[in-house]
């Protein structure tokens, strides 16, 4: 069966930022011509992968794109598909994106964020191999960015 490119388009997103909400699909796909104009926004996008879960229940997709799938609902069922997003760029870039400038972006300025990101991200991590190179590359980054470790490089 050939996968059409509109599903291919929002696999390949999925499979980058795990647990991306329907509204940053439509942001990161607004100019991909891939998806045609009437699924181009969250309804749309929605269909999509209603299709493209339809297709991986029959067996009709590779085994990548169920798994991809399964990461993307399990992230995006505990609350932290966008958060996450930001991780993924933060590790791309090689740039720390802290819990500040994450709750800055995404509009949640409240503790109760922060604490359920610090709860439910090592436990995320823990049931998933690629989730857990990407936090452990953050975390890195988080400590490599530190002020008092940066003061005491050269100790080391």
């Amino acid at each position: 069966m050939k996968i059409s490119s509109e599903l291919r388009a929002v696999y390949q997103l999925i499979r980058k930022y795990p647990g991306v909400s329907n509204k940053g699909i439509v942001e990161m796909t607004n100019k991909d011509e891939r998806i045609p104009d009437f699924l181009s926004d969250e309804e749309g996008v929605n269909r999509i992968l209603k299709k493209l879960r339809t297709e991986a229940a029959l067996g009709n997709v590779p085994s990548a794109v169920e798994r991809s799938l399964m990461v993307h609902d399990r992230i995006r069922g505990a609350g932290l598909g966008d958060a996450f997003r930001y991780l993924v760029r933060s590790v791309e870039r090689g740039d720390y994106f802290g819990l500040r400038e994450i709750q800055k972006e995404l509009g949640r300025n409240s503790n109760s964020f922060q604490k359920k990101f610090n709860n439910r991200i090592p436990t995320l991590a823990g049931e998933f191999p690629e989730i857990n190179e990407i936090y452990q590359a953050w975390l890195r980054l988080r400590y490599e960015n530190n002020p008092i470790v940066a003061m005491h490089v050269e100790e080391w």
